[in-house]
C-alpha cells in the first residue's frame, strides 16, 4: 500500500486511554484529516491548547481560480470538524464546538472543548465506523434506487446542521441541471488558469504525493494517469469532461443540492458539518457520493440553479449519490504535519 494511504488504517484500539489530553486530541485529529476536501487539498491545521483544540484554515492550500472566496476550503474544514466531533463522541467525550470564536481572526474557524461522560448513540457509533470507509466515488453507480426512509434521514441530518438537503426528483429539472453542469464544464475548461490549477492537483497513480487526486480515482490505469495533467486544457477537454459528467448524472439514482440560508464562513462550516453526517450515514448504508459543483462555482450559473430550484437560500454543493463498487482512498498528510505545535509539544515532553 502507498505509505500515504496508511493513515486510513487508524484503529480505535490505538486510542490512548491513559494518555495526556494532547495525545487524545492528536488521536481525534487522525479522524479529522480523513474528511473530503476540494481537489483533496486538505486545507486544515490544528493547534492543541491546554483545554481545547483550534481548527485553523490553511489558506496556503487554497484554490484561487475555482474557489476565489475560499467557500469550498471552509466547507472542507467544516467536514473535518464534524469527523473529529464524531470520533470524540465515540470515545465518550462530549464536544463543545465554538464556530468563528474570534471576530478578528477569520482563519480561526473553530475552538473545540471536551468533557468526559458522553454516551454515543447507535447511529453515532455507525458514523464513527464509517469514517475510515468513506470515499468520494467518481465511478458509475448501480441503478438501484435509494429508499425514501434514507432520503428522509438525510433531510433530517441536514436540518440539524442548519442546512437543507434538496432532492432533485423531477426528471425535467434534472435534465436542466445536467445542462448547467455541462455548461459549467465548458466555461471552466476554457479558462487556462483553471486548467493549470486543476492540473497541479492531479497526480499519477504511483505518486508519493500526500494530497491531490490520483488518476485511479477517475478509473485510470497507471499509464493514462501519467498523461492526465497534459490532457487538461487540451484535446477539447471541456467537451470530454462534460461527456463524463453527463454519463455520471444519467446513471445516478439521486442528484441533490445542499443549501444554506446565508453565504458566510459560519454557513460554510455548517455545510461541511452537514455534508459529513450525510456522507457517513450514506456510507454506513453502502451508499457513496461525488460532486458536480460546476454550476455553484460559475457565478452566472449559480443564479440559474437558484431560479431553477426555487431556492430561498444559497446552494453550496451539488452531488450525486448511489450504490457503487468499492474504490481506493486518496492520500492524506500525516497528522503530525497538520498540528501546528506538534514539535514544540514533543520537545516539552522530552525536557520533562
Amino acid at each position: 500500500m502507498n505509505i500515504n494511504l496508511k493513515v486510513w488504517e487508524i484503529s480505535e484500539n490505538d486510542f490512548p486511554s491513559n494518555g495526556t489530553l494532547f495525545e487524545k486530541f492528536k488521536f481525534f485529529i487522525n479522524y479529522a484529516i480523513l474528511a473530503p476536501s476540494g481537489h483533496n487539498t486538505q486545507p486544515w491545521l490544528f493547534k492543541i491548547n491546554d483545554d481545547n483544540i483550534e481548527v485553523i484554515a490553511d489558506r496556503t492550500r487554497a484554490l484561487p481560480v475555482i474557489d476565489p472566496d475560499d467557500k469550498e476550503l471552509i466547507i472542507s474544514c467544516g467536514a473535518a470538524i464534524e469527523n473529529m466531533s464524531i470520533a470524540m463522541k465515540y470515545f465518550g467525550f462530549k464536544p463543545e464546538i465554538f464556530l468563528m470564536p474570534d471576530s478578528g481572526d477569520n482563519d480561526l474557524l473553530a475552538r473545540v472543548k471536551i468533557t468526559i461522560g458522553y454516551t454515543p448513540t447507535e447511529e453515532e457509533k455507525k458514523f464513527f465506523k464509517a469514517i475510515t470507509k468513506r470515499r468520494t466515488n467518481r465511478r458509475p453507480f448501480a441503478e438501484q434506487m435509494i429508499d425514501e426512509i434514507l432520503l428522509n434521514d438525510f433531510e433530517n441530518l441536514a436540518m440539524k446542521e442548519h442546512t437543507n438537503f434538496v432532492i432533485i426528483k423531477d426528471e425535467d429539472t434534472k435534465k436542466e441541471i445536467l445542462k448547467l453542469i455541462e455548461k459549467g464544464d465548458r466555461i471552466q475548461c476554457e479558462n487556462k488558469s483553471f486548467c493549470r490549477e486543476l492540473a497541479q492537483w492531479i497526480h499519477p497513480n504511483r505518486t508519493n504525493s500526500k494530497d491531490g487526486i490520483p488518476g485511479y480515482a477517475y478509473g485510470m490505469n497507471d499509464l493514462l494517469s501519467y498523461a492526465q495533467p497534459f490532457f487538461i486544457g487540451n484535446l477539447e477537454w471541456g467537451s470530454i469532461q462534460a461527456g463524463r459528467d453527463r454519463n455520471l448524472v444519467k446513471g445516478s439514482p439521486l442528484l441533490t443540492v445542499l443549501e444554506c440560508n446565508e453565504d458566510n464562513q459560519t454557513d460554510w462550516l455548517y455545510t461541511g458539518m452537514s455534508l459529513t453526517e450525510i456522507l457517513l450515514k450514506a456510507c454506513s448504508e453502502g451508499i457513496a457520493a461525488s460532486y458536480l459543483n460546476q454550476p455553484i462555482e460559475v457565478n452566472e450559473l449559480n443564479l440559474e440553479i437558484r431560479k431553477l430550484l426555487g431556492l430561498k437560500g444559497i446552494p453550496q454543493l451539488i452531488f450525486r449519490m448511489g450504490y457503487g463498487k468499492e474504490v481506493k482512498p486518496t492520500p492524506r498528510r500525516k497528522v503530525e504535519e497538520v498540528i501546528l505545535n506538534f514539535t514544540e509539544n514533543n520537545a516539552d515532553e522530552e525536557e520533562e
